[in-house]
């Protein structure tokens, strides 16, 4: 009698055990991948969160500003600056809403953006440009922009 040959059988059985193996770890590594992405996403809200509350609970006012090399600060005397949830930002003299413009923060690139309309004056729209943020804390932030004629520092201390 013939012995049946099982080797094809074995070696099937082997490679299905192979497969499932390998459909495992690329449903783990998936699984890994969708829960990291989900985990990056929720820091950085959180983060943005934490900037929303810093920016929007209190008072800002202007602590130095050099137009490249001239310090303008003193055109900033008087000046507070509100910001809200909703992207606004009053800007604010001797208790008396100026303008009111936007504001914007980026945290995947440090930077934030502001904008007031021509209407608002010189001043205020020396604000209008994309920020990065050099420097930061709860209360202080220190940014910089590159203009055509060089760097803008400022520096806004909340009160």
């Amino acid at each position: 009698m013939q012995q049946p040959n099982t080797g094809i059988f074995t070696a099937l059985k082997k490679n299905k055990l192979i497969l499932s193996a390998n459909t495992i770890l690329l449903i783990a590594v998936a699984c890994m991948a969708i829960f990291a992405s989900s985990c990056k996403k929720a820091i950085e809200q959180q983060q943005k969160n934490a900037i929303i509350s810093a920016m929007t609970n209190g008072r800002w006012y202007v602590e130095q500003y050099k137009d490249t090399t001239t310090d303008v600060t003193g055109d900033f005397f008087g000046y507070e600056f509100q910001f809200y949830e909703n992207g606004n930002v009053d800007g604010i003299k001797n208790s008396v809403t100026q303008s009111t413009g936007t504001w914007s923060a980026d945290i995947t690139n440090y930077t934030i953006t502001a904008g007031f309309p021509a209407a608002a004056g010189d001043t205020l729209r020396r604000l209008n440009y994309t920020w990065k943020i050099t420097d930061s804390y709860l209360d202080y932030v220190e940014a910089k922009t590159t203009t055509s004629s060089g760097d803008n520092i400022l520096h806004l201390r909340k009160k």
